[in-house]
Order: C-alpha cells, then structure tokens, then sequence
C-alpha cells in the first residue's frame, strides 16, 4: 500500500474542495464573516460535515501508519492567582475537532417547531394575544462567521497533518488513562458510518470521505508491513 500516495491525493482534492467553500460561503476575500441565504449555508454545511470526517480519517491514517505514540504529559505548576494573564489578538486559527460527534441513540427526538403558536398574555387581559411562527425561509440570511472558523480549521489541519496526528496521539493517550479510571473509551473515529456518510453519492466529497473511511479502518486493523 503507497500510503503516502493514498494521503497526498485525497488531501490535495479536500483542499480543493475547500477553496470552492470558501467561495461559495464569500469568505475568499479577507475572511471577513457575512452573511448567505439558508439554502447556500445548509449546502456548505452538507459538504463540510463530510470532509470534516474524511479529514479526521486522514488525520487517523498518518498516526497509524508513521506509528505516532504519545505519553501523557506531566502535570504542569498552578499559575499564580495573581499573575497577569496575556490576552490574545483573536487572530488565532480555532482547533480542528479530531473527533467524531458522537451518535444519540434518542427514540423521540424533540419537533424543530412546536405545533402550538406561542402567546403573550398579561393580567388585565381578557385574550390571549398569538403571536404567528413560520418555518425557516430558504431565502432567510444565516451568518457564516461559525461556518468560516470550521473552515480555517479544517484548512489549517489539511496543511499540517503530522501536527494533527501527533495532537491526536496526545489526547488518546489521556483518554487511556481517563479509561483506567472509568472503564470509558471514547476513539476518534466513531462506530458505524461517518458523520455525513450518505449511501447514495451525489456529491465528490461523498467519494472522498468512503474513500478515507475506507483507508482508514485498513491502516488500523492491517498487519504491519514487513
């Protein structure tokens, strides 16, 4: 298995499609956070949700097959209470999300919209005043500004993925010993189909993520190479 061929290609076509999201979001000029209509964010959401996931499996797959180990790190010294804490800019990229959102398993899940229209109503009043409540329009402004820090994210863990990994083998690290202490285990990949894993394929990024799914579940359970 040419593994670095495997990651190489399926990074270059995720940045690929991430610069298209960019566009599409109108984030490609200055990253400056704006709004779309509904129906742009929810299919800028479909894509990201998936290669989101076909990201982390890389992420899985270089930690598996550069053999990447961690320790736990020693518990670092209390800061003084008094001491000055240095603020930050805000430029900072946020942290990509190494693992899956896990699945809820809820029998009943709860109405998006209540059947009900809400009232107001005051002592005084002999009715109720109701107050109309209508679905979301597809053609309601929705702020990408959460939709732009997802998207440096991924950018920035597309462009460094050894860093991912080695955070990766940080955190699972803990998490063994956190298991030592609860029985708990949680991995990155979860159980079960990725998020945004769709059966039909209407989308290249659907091709991607089984692709990535697909390696990455090989790179963990194959024997090692000789």
């Amino acid at each position: 298995m040419d593994w670095a061929l495997a990651i190489d290609r399926n990074r270059d076509a995720l940045l690929r499609m991430l610069a298209l999201l960019f566009v599409t979001a109108g984030l490609d000029r200055g990253g400056v956070a704006d709004v779309l209509p509904r129906r742009l964010h929810r299919l800028v959401l479909r894509v990201l949700r998936a290669a989101e996931a076909a990201a982390r499996r890389l992420v899985v797959i270089v930690k598996q097959v550069e053999g990447i180990e961690a320790r736990v790190p020693m518990a670092r010294a209390a800061r003084p209470l008094m001491a000055a804490i240095p603020r930050g800019t805000g430029e900072r990229v946020p942290s990509f999300a190494l693992f899956d959102p896990r699945k809820s398993f809820a029998l009943h899940k709860g109405r998006r919209f209540a059947r009900r229209e809400p009232f107001i109503w005051s002592p005084g009043m002999n009715d109720p005043v109701f107050v109309a409540q209508s679905e979301p329009s597809p053609d309601d402004l929705v702020s990408v500004e959460q939709v732009g820090r997802r998207l440096s994210a991924l950018k920035a863990a597309l462009e460094d993925l050894p860093k991912q990994a080695r955070k990766l083998a940080r955190w699972e690290a803990k998490r063994e010993v956190g298991r030592a202490q609860t029985g708990k285990f949680m991995r990155a990949m979860r159980p079960g189909t990725p998020p945004g894993h769709r059966v039909k394929h209407t989308h290249p990024v659907d091709m991607i993520l089984s692709d990535c799914h697909a390696l990455a579940l090989y790179a963990l359970h194959a024997p090692p190479e000789p």
